[in-house]
């Protein structure tokens, strides 16, 4: 046991840090009034984005408790957490992917305001959610990398 931790235990703090910020995130970007009490939403749409929020949180525990509990099958614990972050990620960009079906957008007239990188000159808009998701699943690509090696 002590060897894989050590072999593993940078791509358990990457995965940690991925599930950790796949829940932390949303719960201060979401609860509040540019998304669970936004008086623009549907009471319905605000239940949704609670629902989701706190599914998302009960799964990054799920993650925290597969990568740091002692367990018989390690490994696997470890993979099961790498692939659950992905599915987060995939979730994302399926969301992203359908929005012409269901008419959604990356964000609102009130919500979270874009990154703004200045790139020689240039001024770039990238959109918070997909800038967040984007480094993530990179994150969490590499504690897979480092995992297989």
């Amino acid at each position: 046991m002590e060897t894989v931790f050590d072999q593993t235990l940078v791509s358990r703090l990457l995965f940690t840090l991925v599930a950790v910020m796949i829940s932390v995130g949303p719960i201060f970007a979401d609860f509040n009034k540019t998304h669970a009490t936004n008086p623009l939403w549907t009471p319905h749409a605000r239940f949704h984005v609670v629902w989701q929020v706190l599914s998302q949180t009960g799964i990054s525990l799920v993650i925290l408790y597969l990568l740091w509990w002692d367990a018989a099958d390690y490994l696997t614990h470890i993979w099961v957490a790498a692939m659950l972050n992905y599915v987060w990620g995939a979730s994302f960009y399926a969301t992203l992917a359908s929005m012409p079906v269901y008419g959604g957008a990356l964000k609102d007239v009130n919500g979270i305001k874009p990154f703004r990188f200045n790139i020689f000159g240039t001024v770039y808009l990238v959109d918070t959610n997909l800038f967040g998701g984007t480094v993530l699943m990179i994150v969490n690509t590499i504690g897979v990398v480092l995992l297989i090696q």
